[in-house]
Parts: C-alpha cells; sequence; structure tokens
C-alpha cells in the first residue's frame, strides 16, 4: 500500500509525483519519447507541440495508485527515492549521464532524417530507458525493505 500525499506536501509531489507513479502515466510518458522522435524526424511541429503539451498535462490524466504493486510504480517510487538522497555523487546520476550521448545521438539522426541511424538510436534509448527504469525499481525496493 503506498502512503497518500500528504496535504501538506508540496505541489510537485501531489500533483506530479503521486499521480506520475501511475502505471499509465510511466508507460505514456515512454511512447511519448517515440513520438518526440518522430515528430522531429518528420520535422512536424504540431506533433511536436502535441507531444510536449501531452508530457506537461500526463501526470494530471492519472490518479495516485493505490499499491506499489506495479513494476512501473516502483519506478518512479524509486526516482523519488534516488532525487531524495542527491544526485551529485550517484552511480544513478552517472548511469544517467553516460545514456545521455545515446539520445542526443538519437534527436540528431531524427533531425538529421537519418532513418538507420534513428532507429537503431531510439532502439539503444529505449533499451537505456529500461535499464534505468529497473535501477529505480531495485532502488525502491531496496529502500522499502530497510
Amino acid at each position: 500500500m503506498i502512503s497518500q500525499p500528504d496535504p501538506e506536501a508540496g505541489l510537485a509531489n501531489r500533483l506530479f509525483w503521486s499521480r506520475h507513479a501511475n502505471p499509465g502515466s510511466v508507460w505514456t510518458f515512454v511512447g511519448a519519447y517515440l513520438l518526440l522522435v518522430a515528430s522531429i524526424y518528420r520535422r512536424s511541429r504540431p506533433l511536436l507541440v502535441g507531444t510536449l503539451l501531452f508530457v506537461a498535462v500526463n501526470p494530471l490524466l492519472f490518479s495516485p495508485p493505490k499499491t506499489d504493486d506495479a513494476w512501473a510504480t516502483r519506478v518512479v517510487l524509486g526516482e523519488r527515492v534516488w532525487l531524495e538522497r542527491g544526485l551529485v555523487s550517484s552511480s544513478h546520476t552517472r548511469f544517467t549521464l553516460a545514456c545521455a550521448p545515446v539520445y542526443l545521438f538519437t534527436l540528431r539522426s531524427a533531425a538529421n532524417r537519418r532513418p538507420l541511424r534513428t532507429g537503431v538510436g531510439t532502439v539503444a534509448s529505449l533499451a537505456l530507458m529500461l535499464l534505468f527504469f529497473d535501477r529505480m525499481a531495485r532502488l525502491y525496493e531496496d529502500e522499502r525493505s530497510v
């Protein structure tokens, strides 16, 4: 069971984190990444604007999960643990920084309309995203078991 956000908690916790922990929010964010790459590749401003607007309102579309049974929920709860601990000397931060060039490669390939590079970069980006998700879920599980 997940404790519900304290009404005195910050706005970010009440409106973003608690709702983003809903698996629907997590998986639609992943889909939004694919739309971002496609909008850049196609040079479609309406798709880009729509994707960015969707990302901005996404957490508001979902209710907070009642339990942490879903893996995607544990991913978001792990991100919160990571952020609360501080980012500076974290292996998770180093992993994120090491992955950044792949995301930049993918977006640049899409901007240059290089289909093979865009495709390979997108697949690599998604694989790294899932590895990061796994790290966050394990971080939450480790924190919970203490």
